[in-house]
């Protein structure tokens, strides 16, 4: 009861906020199509082939959507921020993420408080339920469907089945990590917060969702419950920005679904390279339906990196998208001001862009300082939710600002935001660099030339990049060039800088790229839908678009069938015995572990699976000497020094270990044994012992 009294909380603590600093969410402004030109190509007296069945043009972004979405970002943001610190700050007493709750609700409710005596807030119910319902029914509707569809996928992949929590086979990966952090709060008392497969003072992760999880276990709602509601709540806010986003720019409904289908279906030529080699005689409809592996041959493909797995497997990304989506959106109106000046003074083009953006008359100074200030927080605080996302938005947003008016707002906003990221890496990592970026080209492309950059892209992509370029060309809407250089920024970026060792996380910078120049591609193809010559090759081209993403989709289902899924064993002996007996904080060294008992129990390893760590920035290699050492060596004195010097407060030893390692079983007996020893044993079930240091 207390976890979805804390999710109502976020809502209504998000919406005083949003009220109190975002009053543009309800401003007419935010329809910058009235002011990019759009409307010149949609009315259709000019077109008398016009087809007359097309969705409605001119429409409004609606305040309602961008009001709730916004409110669950913003509050859920806000009160998990303060519950964190609240523990953290409060981290002596017997119960710290108890004591930060409190926090939450005491100032949660003081902000609303406050909000109703500065006003008398009022819900905006409409008069007219039934005119309202009508009037937004398009709306209504494609909120429904993307619940019931995230939804879907989010059980698909996370269920409970008796005693076990039951992982998908496409997202288990990942979950072992997530649902590890998670309970390391919930069941754990991570403060200061420690990455649990690498325990070292220092957390280099984004991991605020799962905060946010394992605080809901710990006021009482299943884990399982409470990743997939919040899941399915920032997947409907990122889909929901996403459609307002394309209908601000466009007013046309139709453009929006179409940027958010071909969001959620990825364009490729996968799918026609998967039909070209299947074996003479094959049915090529029962190959599609029976698909159990994400096609494409480019690099990790098979990993699910583009399709709808990316969605389920990382959870916090669209949560951060979202929050990206909806500073884009707010700021937008300051990029129609300057192209609607420009071509009521005739200039439209890129020389003139620049002579009149730096010319006499450019306002420079903030429209309003509470916009960029109060966004600036927002996408600072977002950072530990997804920084790749946080990223990206400031890539888009440096774009942006050189075709937009107010320029300085943009500066405000990107400097309250890397500020407080630097002070949120300067809090977790406590020193250690963490971040190494280096220069590098063509991304994951096999070969690093312009041609193999081209091709790489062609298979990955599809004929999306070829539709997109005459977008580009033919979308009628001032200041297209600026927005699609925006939107390809962070493209840019992931095919140029690596931030860590891994290359392969930069696929989120593609990902939000795609998703943000669909608008442009949805543009056209909207149009086209609306006149009877070009209406056929419209279609044509949105199946081709789409029809690698829903092989994707049988794909992602036939793959995590519940019979194959992975499963942690809630009420297993090791894991109970642990929940009870280890300290929460305490360290303990065993095999590189990615999922294990002791980790469902929210404790912490010396040295977990390597990948998650290393590709961090974490130094595994001298943990895996230490972890050997330890494990196989014959100097007792050496094994205490090395025990205390990593701060290690446990030993686990089990058959998987023997099998990795030469355990000197003998050794850590003869210590647990002899009074003088540096170990004491504390369980063994025959296959599992768990040895306890000492205290000296």
């Amino acid at each position: 009861m207390m976890g979805f009294l804390y999710v109502l909380l976020c809502f209504a603590v998000g919406w005083a906020l949003t009220e109190r600093f975002l009053p543009e969410l309800r401003s007419p402004e935010l329809n910058v199509h009235r002011r990019l030109g759009t409307r010149w190509f949609l009315g259709e007296e000019r077109y008398p082939d016009a087809v007359r069945a097309g969705a409605a043009l001119d429409v409004a972004v609606r305040p309602w959507l961008l009001v709730l979405v916004s409110s669950y970002l913003i509050g859920t943001i806000g009160v998990t921020w303060a519950a964190y610190l609240g523990a953290y700050l409060l981290r002596g007493t017997g119960d710290p993420l108890g004591a930060g709750n409190g926090v939450a609700f005491v100032l949660g409710a003081g902000i609303l408080i406050a909000e109703g005596l500065r006003r008398r807030p009022s819900l905006p119910v409409p008069r007219n339920v039934g005119a309202w319902v009508r009037e937004n029914r398009a709306e209504l509707v494609f909120l429904g469907a993307t619940i019931l569809v995230s939804w879907g996928l989010c059980s698909l992949t996370l269920f409970r089945r008796g005693d076990e929590i039951c992982m998908g086979m496409t997202v288990f990966g990942d979950f072992t990590t997530h649902i590890a952090q998670a309970r390391s709060f919930s069941l754990g008392r991570n403060f200061p917060t420690e990455y649990v497969f690498f325990a070292d003072g220092t957390i280099r992760y984004h991991f605020l969702f799962q905060f946010l999880c394992g605080n809901l276990e710990y006021l009482g709602m299943p884990l399982v419950w409470a990743y997939n509601l919040q899941s399915v709540l920032a997947f409907t806010a990122m889909a929901a920005l996403l459609y307002q986003l394309a209908v601000a720019t466009s007013g046309s409904r139709l453009v929006g679904f179409l940027t958010c289908f071909l969001g959620f279906f990825r364009s490729s030529f996968a799918l026609f390279v998967f039909l070209w080699e299947l074996p003479p005689g094959t049915s090529a409809l029962k190959a599609i339906l029976q698909v159990d592996r994400f096609i494409g041959r480019t690099p990790h493909e098979d990993w699910g990196l583009w399709n709808q797995n990316v969605f389920v497997n990382q959870r916090h990304l669209p949560f951060g998208v979202a929050v990206l989506l909806l500073v884009v959106l707010v700021m937008l109106p300051l990029f129609a001001d300057l192209w609607d000046r420009l071509s009521r003074e005739g200039r439209e083009g890129v020389g003139d862009l620049l002579r009149g953006a730096w010319g006499e008359g450019v306002s420079w100074m903030p429209e309003r300082w509470g916009r960029p200030l109060f966004l600036g927080v927002l996408l600072g605080a977002s950072g530990f939710w997804n920084g790749a996302a946080l990223l990206a938005a400031l890539l888009i947003l440096f774009v942006l600002a050189w075709g937009s008016d107010h320029r300085l707002e943009y500066l405000v906003l990107a400097g309250v935001a890397l500020a407080l990221a630097q002070a949120q890496k300067a809090f977790f990592f406590q020193g250690a660099a963490g971040i190494h970026p280096s220069i590098y080209l063509g991304f994951l492309t096999p070969e690093k030339t312009l041609k193999g950059l081209i091709f790489y892209y062609v298979e990955l992509f599809g004929i999306l990049p070829a539709v997109g370029l005459v977008a580009l060309l033919c979308a009628p809407f001032r200041g297209r060039g600026c927005f699609a250089l925006a939107a390809a920024a962070p493209l840019a970026f992931a095919n140029a800088v690596s931030l860590t060792p891994d290359i392969n996380v930069n696929h989120k910078y593609l990902f939000i790229a795609v998703l943000v120049g669909n608008v442009l591609v949805a543009f056209l193809l909207g149009e086209m839908m609306r006149f009877r010559k070009t209406w056929f090759a419209a279609w044509g081209l949105v199946a081709v678009l789409l029809s690698t993403g829903v092989v994707d989709l049988l794909a992602l289902h036939n793959k995590n069938v519940p019979e194959r899924a992975i499963a942690i064993q809630e009420k297993a002996p090791l894991k109970l015995w642990a929940q009870e007996h280890l300290d929460p904080n305490g360290v303990i060294l065993s095999k590189n572990y990615y999922m294990h008992p002791v980790l469902a129990a929210g404790r912490k390893l010396f040295n977990g699976w390597q990948y998650y760590t290393w590709s961090a920035g974490y130094d595994t290699a001298t943990r895996d000497r230490v972890v050997k050492e330890v494990l196989e060596g014959t100097v007792p004195e050496r094994l205490e020094a090395l025990l205390r010097e990593n701060r290690i407060r446990y030993v686990l030893v089990d058959r998987d270990t023997r099998r990795e390692y030469r355990v000197n079983d003998g050794l850590l007996r003869r210590e647990a044994s002899t009074p003088g020893g540096c170990l004491e044993q504390l369980y063994d079930d025959g296959d599992t012992v768990v040895y306890g240091v000492k205290e000296r």
